[in-house]
């Protein structure tokens, strides 16, 4: 699981490095808006994720929660994505794209609670059952 969260988090930066490339975007088949703060604000979303993950990764027990709600936001992510593909006119292709961060979602909320040996609720609410005296 270790491996799996540090490469999404490789894969989060290496997305945000696209979203700086107007001309891959063109590529994949969609228009970039005129605006370049519109394909800055993802990339560096991108890369704060991609980076919070990498760290994460090395300590699931502690950071488990972190990793749970970037799975929220993957899930979100998705929504509005899929939204955006099919309402929008962004086309199919992207809502295939975003069906990644959903498998992704899926595979962090079934496998850190059979890793951790802890609840869902338990992890999403950073609920350890541990008592710290600061």
């Amino acid at each position: 699981m270790k491996k799996f969260i540090f490469l999404t988090g490789i894969l989060n930066v290496l997305l945000g490095i696209l979203f700086t490339m107007p001309c891959v975007i063109r590529q994949a088949g969609v228009q970039p808006p005129d605006n370049p703060f519109w394909l800055m604000f993802p990339a560096v979303f991108l890369f704060f994720l991609g980076f919070i993950l990498i760290f994460s990764s090395r300590d699931l027990k502690n950071r488990a929660t972190i990793v749970f709600w970037d799975g929220l936001s993957r899930v979100v992510a998705f929504l509005g994505v899929s939204w955006f593909g099919l309402f929008a006119g962004m086309g199919f292709f992207i809502v295939l794209a975003a069906s990644a961060d959903l498998v992704i979602a899926i595979v962090y909320f079934i496998g850190l609670p059979r890793i951790l040996g802890r609840s869902f609720l338990s992890i999403l609410l950073d609920r350890n059952g541990s008592i710290v005296n600061d």
